[in-house]
């Protein structure tokens, strides 16, 4: 698994492919919305950073043969924009403080407070909201709808980031 360069998507399948004469990994679907085709060869996907093979065992998780899905392909759900809100309304509705929701769904207060705050939950947590509070918080992803990438400190600046930049530079925004 490697990191797109171009969406900075990262633990997702790449492909080297040229754009110009530029040289970029790039996940498939920023290559279908670029426009980008992998260069013709029978190669496997490329990763950023190769990992050693893994032992075969005849039984658990090891030996199953079972690959990963490509997370680009498999959600067809999204969080919703506003889940902490949501979480915090449906938990003030039932009257619970945090401390008492954390003990109903057997995690820890700062997970509800993170969550809370805007910070994304794991999806093992997230269907516990939704169990415990009786919320919805997954839902079904429109094929027109676009996903925004909020910029932050710990996320590196990718191409299609310089790439706006300069749009708007040029523009004179």
């Amino acid at each position: 698994m490697g990191e797109c360069e171009v969406c900075g998507a990262m633990k997702v399948s790449t492909r080297r492919a040229m754009k110009g004469r530029v040289s970029i990994e790039a996940c498939q679907q920023c290559m279908q919305k670029m426009g980008i085709a992998p260069p013709e060869s029978k190669s496997k996907p490329t990763t950023t950073s190769p990992q050693p093979p893994r032992a075969r065992t005849t039984g658990g998780y090891g030996g199953t043969g079972r690959k990963g899905k490509d997370i680009m392909v498999r959600r067809s759900n999204e969080l919703r924009s506003d889940f902490a809100s949501h979480i915090r309304n449906a938990r003030e509705a039932k009257g619970w403080d945090q401390k008492e929701l954390a003990k109903r769904m057997a995690e820890r207060v700062n997970i509800i407070q993170h969550t809370e705050g805007g910070k994304r939950p794991t999806d093992s947590v997230i269907s516990k909201f939704e169990r415990i509070l009786g919320i919805k918080l997954m839902i079904e992803r429109s094929a027109e709808e676009e996903t925004v990438i909020r910029k932050s400190s710990n996320r590196p600046m990718t191409m299609e980031d310089l790439y706006n930049q300069a749009k708007k530079d040029l523009r004179g925004d």
